[in-house]
């Protein structure tokens, strides 16, 4: 499967004025299933697709969060409340989208276990130059994206969550 998003999502925040945001989202995998090629469901290339019967396969990208440019990242996490079969990464798929310019699929979270009901917060597990007071700002409008790194994924049910500021 290509890169999937949600229904509707465009490059923009969920709020009018200055100040931070917090950005959520419940990702229920069986949901998605059932839903099929709905309007209101995943896309690929603007065009409704429906997730196969087995879920996310390997190495699938969903972009959980599309940002606007000028978009500063400062924390975030995800809350597992079914868990799931697989371990996830949280991070960038194109270095020109942000001011680090790091094109690392594991950014923000490096196999994140999901097997588990917990909370996992952004980290830098994986040695990358990670800095919880700095983060990173989007130079263009970009993405925040789940890769399901090894296996099929139908069961997950969890909440994301990254919380920022648009600074331009």
């Amino acid at each position: 499967m290509a890169t999937t998003y949600h229904f509707r999502e465009g490059y923009a925040l969920p709020y009018v004025g200055p100040g931070m945001c917090v950005l959520k989202r419940n990702l229920d995998v069986p949901a998605l299933i059932a839903l099929g090629a709905e309007p209101n469901g995943l896309y690929v290339s603007d065009v409704a697709t429906a997730l196969a019967t087995t879920g996310f396969a390997a190495t699938d990208i969903l972009q959980i969060f599309r940002v606007p440019a000028g978009f500063h990242v400062i924390t975030g996490g995800v809350r597992i409340t079914t868990v799931g079969t697989d371990n996830i990464d949280i991070g960038i798929q194109t270095a020109a989208e942000t001011l680090e310019g790091n094109a690392d699929v594991d950014y923000w979270l490096n196999a994140g276990v999901i097997t588990a009901a917990t909370c996992l917060v952004f980290d830098h597990a994986d040695g990358d130059a990670y800095n919880a007071i700095y983060q990173d700002v989007f130079l263009t409008n970009g993405s925040i994206n789940v890769v399901f790194n090894t296996s099929a994924e139908a069961a997950l049910i969890a909440d994301f969550w990254v919380v920022g500021c648009k600074v331009w």
